[in-house]
């Protein structure tokens, strides 16, 4: 969906509501094997829009735990992590009214897939997720996210 997007067809997606309940995610709140790469991209993204429920930063705490041991080399510790999900790059994420999930790709232990998202300020922003499947330690056999990359969303 990069580049032309349909404003009122993406608009009634993004507010036909989440794949998870509250409820069912409030039980999900780390990396669990049988999850699919998509429920955790959904399961960090969703977090992220209501990221102040039931305190400040939740939904970047959640975010942080479907982190990949890599990814939080990088991006760590969760407190320098907070703040580079508040810098303008990842912001719109942050509380945002609803979010489209396209173009899964699956190829053995790697994963990619596109969100775009309509922040809370009422723009089209995208994101792509790359997840991998863990191998040993306390998360063999989950999938965690590697890196999410922002990209330029057009709408007509």
């Amino acid at each position: 969906m990069r580049g032309f997007v349909g404003p009122f067809v993406l608009l009634s997606v993004l507010v036909a509501g989440p794949s998870l309940t509250v409820a069912q995610e409030s039980k999900i709140a780390g990396p669990d094997p049988s999850l699919t790469p998509e429920q955790v991209a959904r399961i960090q993204v969703e977090a992220l829009g209501r990221n102040d429920e039931p305190y400040p930063d939740k939904g970047i705490e959640i975010t942080w735990n479907f982190a990949s041991l890599g990814n939080k080399k990088v991006t760590g510790p969760l407190r320098r992590f907070k703040r580079m999900v508040h810098d303008p790059v990842y912001e719109p994420m942050v509380n945002h009214r609803g979010a489209q999930y396209e173009n899964v790709r699956i190829e053995g232990d790697k994963a990619k897939l596109d969100v775009i998202l309509l922040s809370k300020e009422g723009r089209f922003v995208g994101y792509q997720f790359t997840l991998s499947r863990q191998k040993g330690g306390p998360c063999d056999g989950c999938w965690m996210t590697d890196a999410v990359a922002r990209f330029h969303v057009t709408v007509h």
